[in-house]
């Protein structure tokens, strides 16, 4: 593999390959790097972070984990380095997205479904266990006065279902794994499937079931931008009747294997030994459920800046406000807010809260260095990282 700078590391770059920087000694030869895949240009290379240093690689014909580690075998202003082969949790976390990218979907759907029932007496027909699990998984969906403080915001982010197994593993009386999203689902799923078989599922729209589209949700995954998840309008006049709860028990079931699927691609995508979490949250919103997605990253310190980065992206698309996009940049004390909002009242809403937001800053001892809320949203990149590649195949 053959790689050479972007403009964003030129100079750096430069002084590396002349031996004039500290870079220069993480690039030496026979050196072992780590490198993440960070998306592709528009001519068809790969734009990795190699050893904190953004480049571009020549990898025609090459199928690359999201994260793997190469060495060094040339210096130069364009060195070659060798893709060392993938340890076994790479393959296992190949093999795991291969099994469920087809399968997974948005929260939409399911949550939709959770509304309807909600606010129909129909409900009340509904086997025991399935009532139980339903309950459930609804007292398992945060609420927005939850995120709105520090703490609210962890607890709702450690019982995403993104931490379950850790929670097993090591269980803490203040992130109980019974209060998790995806023990919910998969308590749900239990209660689907210890029902008697039902008939089979009708056509898609057939008897006043609205279809279910396979996939239409982007998968969270880490090389691809954060697109906000509107709610199912389709679902809102849900015709759920004595005649059709079988029909309903099957869509269900459907649509907790997809969240389930979406769910585990997300703890896929995430590696904390790199600093890097895809989190997913639903909210309990104005009549209905929306979903907070989160791109959690800490960068790296240097040598001269000891604190590394942290960078937060979300996306959330609420009824009253529009598909709303952020990333927020955090090196102590100072913090860098950039918002997008779908709607231009939006963009108002949003800008008359900045003096509130400086001064809850301020009052947490950080410094807002820049804030700027467009109308418009961000494009999202179509490139595809070898993974998606790979695991779409």
């Amino acid at each position: 593999m053959i790689i050479q700078p972007t403009s964003i590391a030129a100079q750096l770059w430069a002084g590396a390959v002349s031996g004039t920087t500290a870079a220069a000694d993480t690039w030496r030869v026979g050196t072992l790097l780590t490198a993440r895949i960070m998306g592709q240009t528009d001519i068809g290379k790969l734009l990795l972070d190699i050893g904190g240093l953004t480049v571009e690689a020549d990898a025609a014909g090459t199928s690359l984990p999201q994260q793997f580690q190469v060495r060094v075998l040339t210096q130069g202003t364009q060195p070659q380095l060798e893709v060392l082969p993938g340890v076994v949790d790479d393959r296992v976390a190949m093999q795991g997205l291969r099994e469920r990218l087809p399968l997974q979907n948005g929260y939409a759907q399911l949550l939709g479904v959770l509304s309807a029932l909600a606010s129909r007496p129909i409900a009340r027909t509904l086997p025991a266990t399935l009532r139980a699990a339903l309950a459930t998984l609804e007292a398992a969906i945060s609420k927005p006065d939850d995120v709105s403080t520090p703490l609210g915001m962890k607890e709702a982010i450690a019982r995403s279902g993104a931490f379950l197994e850790a929670h097993l593993a090591e269980p803490k009386e203040e992130t109980p794994a019974a209060d998790d999203f995806k023990a919910a689902l998969l308590s749900l799923r239990r209660a689907l499937t210890d029902l008697p078989a039902a008939r089979p599922a009708p056509r898609p729209g057939a008897d006043g079931m609205p279809g279910r589209p396979l996939s239409d949700t982007p998968p969270p995954l880490a090389q691809r931008a954060l697109v906000a998840q509107p709610r199912a309008a389709a679902l809102a006049e849900l015709a759920v009747t004595e005649d059709n709860v079988d029909e309903l028990v099957g869509q269900l079931r459907g649509d907790v294997r997809a969240a389930l699927s979406r769910v585990e691609i997300g703890q896929l995508e995430s590696h904390p030994q790199a600093g890097l979490w895809m989190i997913e949250i639903p909210l309990a919103g104005v009549r209905g459920y929306d979903v907070l997605q989160l791109r959690i990253e800490e960068g790296k310190p240097s040598p001269s800046e000891p604190e590394g980065m942290w960078t937060v992206g979300f996306a959330i698309d609420p009824p009253t406000l529009g598909a709303v996009q952020g990333e927020i940049q955090l090196r102590v004390p100072r913090v860098s807010v950039r918002l997008w909002a779908q709607h231009g009242e939006t963009v108002s809403r949003l800008e008359t809260e900045f003096m509130s937001l400086r001064r809850q800053l301020e009052k947490s001892g950080l410094q807002l260095d820049h804030f700027a809320c467009m109308h418009g949203l961000p494009v999202p990149t179509s490139a595809y990282s070898a993974v998606l590649l790979e695991a779409r195949a």
